[in-house]
C-alpha cells in the first residue's frame, strides 16, 4: 500500500471516529436530558367549568389544558382523596381524578399524581386519617398504605394514564396519617420517625408493585421552600431511615412567610449540592389584585412585590429563574397551584385573585412567566 493510500485510510478511520462519537454523544445528551417542568394544579377544573366559569386567552374562549399549553405548560398535577364530601372543591375522588387525567393527557401533558391520604385537605395544620382507616393499628395501616396506592396506580395504567411522577403524601413536614405518622415537634423521636418512614415506603412499595416496569418518579413534599434548616432536619430524618425517593418537592408561598427569593436559592443550593437531588417547587402562587382576605389577614406593605398583574408576573418569573438557576442541573420544574381559580358560587379562594385569569376568565400575563424565564435560561445558554 503506498504512503498516499495508507494516510487516506487513517483520514477517513479518523473522520469515521470522530462522526460515531458526535453521535453518541448527541444521543447521550437526548437521553440524559430532562424536560423542565412547567406544571399546573387544576384539581378543582370540573367544578369550576360546572359553575360555568370560561376561560379566555386574548378574549377567545378556549380549553384550559389549551391555554395551558399554549404558554408553555407541560404538566398537570392532580390530587386525589381517598372518600372526599364532595362540598366546595373537595371533590378529588378516583373517577373524578381519572376523567381530569384523561383530558391531561389527551391535550399532551404529562402528569403528577398527589395522594393526600386523607378524606380532605392534608397539609402542615393537618394530617387526617381517611374515616375508614381511623380505627386501624399500624401494622393494618401500613399495609393499607401500600394496598391502597397500589389500586389508585393500577386504575391509572387500566385508563392508560399512568403518571409521571407520584407523590406520596402532601406537605408532609409533620408527617401524615395523624397521630400514627406524626413527626411535630412533641413527636420528633426516632421511632416516630421510624413509623412515618414506613408509611412512606408503603406507599412507595405500593407504585412499585402496581407499575413495576414504568419509569415512575417518586416525589416526597414538603412545605416552607425558602427554609433550608426544613429542608436539613426533614430529609436528614429521612434519609437516616432509607426512604428511597427521586424528587424533593416543596411549597413556596412569598406572601405567606415561606422567605424571599435569596432564602429559596439557599434552599434550592443546599438540596441539590448536598442532598444531591432535583428539586421542584410544586406548589407556588401570588395574586394579582388586593382582595378583603389580605386586607383583614395580611399586611400589604410585606408584600414582596405589589398584587398587581406586574407583580404577579415579576414574581412568577423570578421564582422560575432561581429554579432554572439550581446548581448541577437540579433544578426540576415549577408548578402553580390552583391558576384556574376565580371567584365561583359557594367557593372563593382569595377572592379569585391568586388565579392567573381575572374575574372574566381572561389569561393575565402571570401565565406566560414561566415559559419566558425558561426561554431567557435558553438563551443565555444555560
Amino acid at each position: 500500500m503506498s504512503q498516499i493510500n495508507l494516510e487516506r485510510k487513517i483520514m477517513r478511520s479518523k473522520q469515521l471516529f470522530l462522526f460515531l462519537l458526535i453521535v453518541v454523544c448527541c444521543i447521550t445528551q437526548f437521553v440524559t436530558a430532562k424536560e423542565f417542568i412547567i406544571g399546573a394544579d387544576i384539581s378543582a377544573l370540573t367544578v369550576y367549568e360546572k359553575s360555568g366559569v370560561i376561560y379566555r386567552e386574548n378574549n377567545e374562549p378556549n380549553d384550559l389544558i389549551a391555554i395551558l399549553k399554549n404558554n408553555g405548560f407541560n404538566t398537570i398535577r392532580l390530587r386525589l382523596f381517598v372518600k372526599p364530601n364532595n362540598e366546595g372543591i373537595v371533590t378529588n375522588n378516583l373517577p373524578y381524578t381519572l376523567k381530569l387525567a384523561k383530558r391531561a393527557k389527551a391535550g399532551g401533558m404529562k402528569l403528577l399524581l398527589d395522594l393526600h391520604y386523607s378524606d380532605t385537605w392534608a397539609d402542615p395544620r393537618q394530617q387526617t386519617k381517611p374515616k375508614a382507616w381511623e380505627k386501624m393499628g399500624f401494622e393494618e395501616l401500613k399495609q393499607t398504605v401500600q394496598s391502597y396506592t397500589a389500586s389508585v396506580i393500577e386504575a391509572f395504567k387500566k385508563e392508560n394514564v399512568l403518571p409521571d411522577i407520584v407523590q406520596i403524601g402532601n406537605e408532609v413536614t409533620p408527617g401524615m396519617l395523624w397521630p400514627d405518622g406524626k413527626v411535630t415537634e412533641e413527636y420528633d423521636t426516632d421511632a416516630q420517625w421510624g413509623k412515618f418512614a414506613s408509611l412512606l415506603k408503603a406507599g412507595i412499595a405500593g407504585v412499585r408493585s402496581a407499575a413495576p416496569d414504568a419509569n415512575l418518579k417518586i416525589m416526597i413534599q414538603i412545605d416552607r421552600g425558602g427554609t433550608k434548616g426544613v429542608s436539613k432536619w426533614f430529609f436528614d430524618n429521612l434519609n437516616k431511615h432509607q426512604v428511597p425517593y427521586d424528587i424533593i418537592g416543596t411549597s413556596f408561598y412569598p406572601m405567606w412567610g415561606h422567605g424571599t427569593i435569596e432564602n429559596l436559592r439557599e434552599n434550592l443550593n443546599y438540596i441539590a449540592t448536598e442532598l444531591k437531588k432535583d428539586v421542584m417547587i410544586v406548589e407556588t402562587g401570588y395574586p394579582y389584585a388586593m382582595s378583603k382576605w389580605y386586607e383583614q389577614y395580611e399586611n400589604p406593605a410585606k408584600m414582596p412585590l405589589p398584587l398587581t398583574p406586574q407583580g404577579q408576573y415579576d414574581m412568577l418569573y423570578a421564582i422560575t429563574k432561581a429554579v432554572l438557576e439550581t446548581p448541577d442541573n437540579h433544578g426540576y420544574g415549577v408548578c402553580y397551584w390552583a391558576p384556574e381559580s376565580v371567584t365561583i358560587p359557594k367557593h372563593t379562594w382569595l377572592e379569585g385573585t391568586s388565579a392567573v385569569f381575572d374575574s372574566k376568565g381572561n389569561a393575565l400575563p402571570g401565565i406566560r412567566a414561566f415559559k419566558d424565564a425558561a426561554d431567557s435560561a435558553v438563551e443565555k445558554g444555560k
